[in-house]
């Protein structure tokens, strides 16, 4: 997979997908962890001498059409604010007015001053989604080069991703290619004791993880709802996993409650005591209903032992750096993934598309 370094930019427009979808309220931007992971991209690419830089991201899930609540207004304002800080004074960037008629949206790019230009949430047009071509060749239009950041899109079809890959000569971003190396890093040749931790809701999204944990890791602690769906369907298991069950895939003890909301406090300790021993840990999904008082105490007694563990750390999903945020210990991992289902299928040994496009 190629990417951006060593390139030549000098001069030229290039086309970057990122995943700046971030929390929102009152206009301003919660949480801006995914756009700072990719401000080191964009600082190369215009110390590189890049002429102009045309942004596609999408935020939230609107239905095809505009919506305000989705606009990228906050997102852009953020951005601006965050690259004066850097330096960047006289920088020009701006976000181009949205148009049904999309072909109208290209001619307002053409036209806007060399810089940065961000279109307006790329979902806000239905061939985005469908990965239509013709859609993909107006975007290429714009450019020479194409660059993908945004690994938590990476298992999308989409024409921002995959489309506009095909076109033009691709290279991943400084982020992308970070992603990449760290978690292949973390599974195919982790520090040992290496220990995952996996939760949320999804055990189907999470079976083809435990099949990939079981060949690489010492032991898989498992939470959440992953937890109930494993033990209320060992019979129909795949025979790794189901031979596996209280050797290497560790399940709770018990439960804090009869909807098994949460594990309960000697189950968190048991896994706590697990990952005392551990030189590598990989995390994805809470252990309980964290959000809902008082289903967060056996995810913040493991996030605690995480934290104050000496092994290389690296976490992903929005639920669970939401988790580390709200437990104070976000700062004391050493990688978290901006992808959450991108990292899981990734993992799982799933080709990512937007991946496989930049290998060709």
């Amino acid at each position: 997979m190629k990417n951006i370094k060593n390139q030549n930019f000098n001069n030229q427009n290039a086309i970057i997908r990122v995943d700046f979808n971030c929390p929102i309220k009152n206009g301003k931007v919660l949480d801006s962890f995914r756009i700072d992971q990719t401000i080191e991209t964009f600082r190369y690419l215009l110390n590189s001498g890049i002429k102009k830089v045309i942004v596609l991201t999408h935020l939230g899930r609107p239905k095809s059409k505009y919506e305000l609540d989705l606009s990228l207004k906050p997102v852009v304002a953020y951005f601006k604010e965050k690259m004066i800080s850097l330096g960047f004074y006289n920088l020009k960037i701006k976000l181009l007015d949205y148009n049904d008629d999309f072909s109208k949206c290209l001619l307002q790019a053409q036209a806007a001053e060399n810089g940065i230009v961000f279109f307006e949430n790329i979902r806000f047009w239905d061939k985005e989604k469908q990965g239509d071509e013709k859609f993909s060749r107006q975007i290429a239009g714009l450019g020479v080069k194409y660059i993908n950041d945004a690994f938590s899109v990476c298992h999308r079809n989409h024409a921002s991703v995959t489309g506009v890959a095909q076109i033009l000569p691709s290279y991943s971003g400084l982020l992308l290619s970070r992603e990449i190396e760290e978690i292949n890093q973390a599974i195919e040749n982790p520090q040992r004791p290496a220990i995952a931790i996996v939760g949320g809701a999804k055990l189907d999204t999470k079976i083809p993880v435990l099949e990939a944990l079981i060949k690489k890791y010492d032991k898989i602690l498992v939470g959440g709802l992953v937890a109930v769906e494993l033990e209320k369907n060992k019979e129909k298991l795949d025979s790794d996993i189901k031979k596996n069950l209280g050797k290497k895939i560790i399940l709770p003890l018990g439960y804090m409650d009869k909807d098994k909301k949460d594990i309960d406090l000697e189950s968190a300790q048991k896994f706590a005591q697990i990952i005392q021993q551990a030189k590598t840990i990989l995390w994805n999904g809470p252990l309980g209903k964290f959000e809902e008082k008082p289903y967060h105490k056996g995810s913040q007694v493991v996030g605690k032992a995480v934290a104050q563990s000496n092994a290389y750390k690296i976490t992903g999903g929005g639920e669970t750096n939401e988790l580390l945020k709200l437990l104070g210990v976000f700062e004391k991992i050493d990688f978290i993934s901006t992808g959450g289902g991108a990292m899981l299928q990734y993992i799982g040994g799933e080709k990512l598309p937007g991946i496989e496009v930049l290998r060709n």
